[in-house]
């Protein structure tokens, strides 16, 4: 951007090589005006660009002025985008609340199961057999009809929810698509075993 301030500076410019021309009173005066012309013709040009830079959003307001009606589309457009990325981005903040819910919902069933178990004195080992097909086990593990129970970790089915969608979207390369590998069966199996990194 040229300033006036530029501008001065190249008025001083043209002054002090036509001072110095005049007290040096050289024999070659063709050098002397070589430069005095050279510093003048960066004048003109700085003056002519100045103009230009100044006229220029006048020009560009005017340019707009005559597409208002395509520029006000285009922001109407844009404003409507963004509402449904908005919209988008609550519904999915809200199915992944539901996946929170429905996950502290299926442990808090586990515990209430692996309690009732413990009640009517159904371990899932003893001296007698290494495991039975239904009890309550440690850390909350159990099995009903042979099949095996736990918590799930909330915090890494989230991840792994998100990380699925980043995989499908932008490659399983991506870093947001490695988390931990909870599938489906895993809400059977607990988190026993059920982890591992992808």
């Amino acid at each position: 951007m040229i300033t006036d301030e530029d501008i001065r500076m190249a008025e001083t410019r043209v002054s002090e090589v036509k001072e110095r021309g005049a007290r040096l009173r050289m024999a070659n005066r063709d050098d002397v005006a070589d430069a005095i012309n050279l510093e003048m013709g960066r004048l003109v040009e700085l003056r002519e660009r100045k103009a230009q830079q100044d006229a220029a959003p006048k020009v560009r307001k005017t340019a707009e002025r005559s597409h208002a009606s395509d520029l006000k589309g285009m922001g109407a457009e844009l404003e409507s985008s963004a509402s449904t990325v908005d919209k988008a981005r609550e519904n999915a903040a809200r199915a992944l609340e539901e996946l929170v819910s429905a996950l502290r919902a299926h442990n808090a069933t586990v515990g209430a199961v692996h309690t009732r178990l413990n009640a009517l004195g159904l371990p899932l080992a003893d001296d007698a057999v290494d495991q039975y097909e239904s009890g309550a086990g440690h850390a909350g593990v159990l099995r009903v009809g042979g099949t095996t129970w736990a918590q799930v970790p909330v915090d890494a089915m989230l991840e792994h929810a998100v990380a699925e969608v980043v995989k499908r979207e932008f490659g399983a390369k991506h870093p947001g698509a490695r988390s931990r590998d909870i599938r489906l069966h895993s809400l059977r199996r607990g988190s026993v075993g059920a982890l591992r990194i992808a």
